[in-house]
């Protein structure tokens, strides 16, 4: 039985952003515009699946190109079972033959 090397944990990367936050700032300067361009009244529900789908789609699709499609390296990188992996790749119509 072939024994596997530990899996290497590397810190995310400081990103550039609007408010110099990283990932987080970026979120929060993009809502705290998307409210204020409501003038005052409230948008529409399912802010949250929005916001959820416009992160997790590009988290998905840059993890799977860099596995080159392979959907159990992309769900361990992730951190989630690659059931989920399969399920929110469904949701979001991502086709793992693109990669």
């Amino acid at each position: 039985m072939s024994q596997q090397s530990p899996t290497k944990i590397f810190p995310l990367p400081p990103t550039a952003s609007l408010s110099g936050a990283g990932l987080a700032g970026a979120v929060a300067s993009f809502l705290e515009t998307y409210f204020a361009a409501h003038d005052g009244d409230l948008p529409t529900t399912g802010l949250y699946n929005r916001v959820m789908q416009e992160v997790e789609r590009p988290l998905l699709k840059t993890t799977l190109k860099a596995v080159m499609g392979n959907q159990k390296k992309a769900a361990e990188i992730l951190g989630i079972n690659r059931n989920t992996l399969r399920k929110k790749l469904t949701e979001l119509n991502i086709d793992v033959r693109d990669f």
